[in-house]
């Protein structure tokens, strides 16, 4: 297979890892409007397989060429970028997925299923952790029971050395985590399609040490596509990010004194925004030398044969010294990954632009993690 990726940043370097890994891999090319980013990537990854080139995201007509050179494509930069290359990618006939994270993008690309479906492509958007891997897994516990009731999936990644006050690193880019915690949360209530507002509702919960007592609350984008999937069929369905106590009580408070606010000013013959401001003075503090952990727990209440049934996935990921990978790149990376591999070698035989809950097969997805070392524990 000849694979491309569009972006050369952090979880690029998971996903070229990981494609470097599968045998019937022929080329593989990634471009970046960074020629430092490309030459961090060429010194850790010496392939001949690999090649390297200068192109901006939003430069469809230069991407074009890329893309009638390859089987896949996978978008690695913001979400900004993935209508248009989805778009490209149907243009091309080229099976294309996503990190997705923004749920309006989503919806336009789900608008252009059925342009996909007449070129016979997959086009996969929100791979990645959550959403992304996260509706897989919870597909799969739906799946073993007769009726679900309630769907709960609880996802956070955490330094494990965390620094107060805010006790997080960053994982992901700062623009990210800030979409995450101000635009809605889309969940189900009584079957029907709702939303809340993002850090709010904060619970507690425990994971076994050394993490102890822990919050998870409200925040966009996590639930993908499982609300239009399972509305009238789940009662209740949401998506929490998990946090060490004290983190979203903080955090909101700066966001609701408009730390976020877009509206732009002008300061010294300079236009910008508080936002902008803000992504750039969080990166400094959040960013320090700590080992990452990703913790994830899907829950699945409902019925099977008759009997009240609970049944929980849980997966805790620590970041991988040998292959230099943080538990983010990996959790990211891998499953966006294996559903780009799944495509190209037509494991997934949908076309169109697919809901991963329905289109990937759980299976066989659980077993790719599992030669990557990614598992989860069934605690039913």
């Amino acid at each position: 297979m000849n694979v491309l990726i569009i972006g050369a940043g952090r979880m690029a370097h998971g996903l070229v890892h990981d494609f470097l890994q599968q045998p019937d891999l022929k080329s593989l090319q990634v471009v970046d409007n960074s020629p430092d980013a490309l030459k961090t990537l060429n010194a850790k990854f010496k392939s001949a397989k690999l090649s390297t080139g200068l192109c901006n995201a939003g430069d469809m007509e230069k991407l074009k060429s890329f893309f009638l050179k390859t089987d896949g494509a996978i978008s690695a930069v913001p979400y900004d970028f993935n209508l248009d290359l989805t778009k490209l990618a149907i243009q091309t006939k080229t099976h294309f997925v996503d990190l997705g994270g923004n749920n309006t993008v989503v919806d336009k690309q789900f608008a252009l299923d059925e342009q996909a479906k007449a070129k016979g492509i997959g086009i996969v958007p929100d791979c990645g952790l959550a959403p992304g891997m996260v509706s897989v897994i919870a597909a799969h516990a739906v799946n073993e029971l007769a009726r679900t009731d309630s769907l709960k999936i609880r996802v956070g990644g955490l330094p494990v050395n965390p620094r107060p006050p805010l006790n997080y690193m960053l994982v992901f880019s700062p623009h990210g985590l800030i979409n995450e915690y101000i635009e809605p949360a889309v969940i189900l209530e009584d079957g029907k399609i709702t939303t809340r507002p993002s850090m709010t509702e904060c619970e507690e919960l425990e994971f076994a040490a050394p993490f102890g007592l822990l919050e998870a609350f409200y925040t966009s984008g996590g639930t993908s596509t499982l609300p239009q999937t399972y509305k009238n069929k789940i009662s209740h369905l949401d998506y929490k990010t998990i946090r060490y106590p004290g983190h979203c009580h903080i955090f909101k408070a700066m966001l609701d004194l408009g730390f976020a606010d877009e509206t732009e000013f002008k300061y010294k013959n300079s236009a910008c925004s508080n936002r902008e401001i803000f992504e750039k003075m969080i990166i400094q503090p959040l960013s320090y030398k700590s080992d990452d952990v990703v913790l994830i727990r899907v829950t699945a209440t409902g019925h099977k044969e008759g009997s009240h049934k609970i049944i929980q996935y849980q997966c805790i990921d620590y970041q991988d010294h040998k292959t230099g990978l943080t538990a983010m790149m990996r959790t990211t990376a891998f499953p966006a990954a294996i559903i780009l591999q799944m495509l190209i070698r037509n494991d997934i035989t949908d076309k169109g632009v697919l809901r991963q809950e329905l289109s990937v097969p759980s299976g066989k997805f659980m077993k790719e993690l599992e030669k990557r070392k990614i598992f989860f524990d069934k605690m039913d």
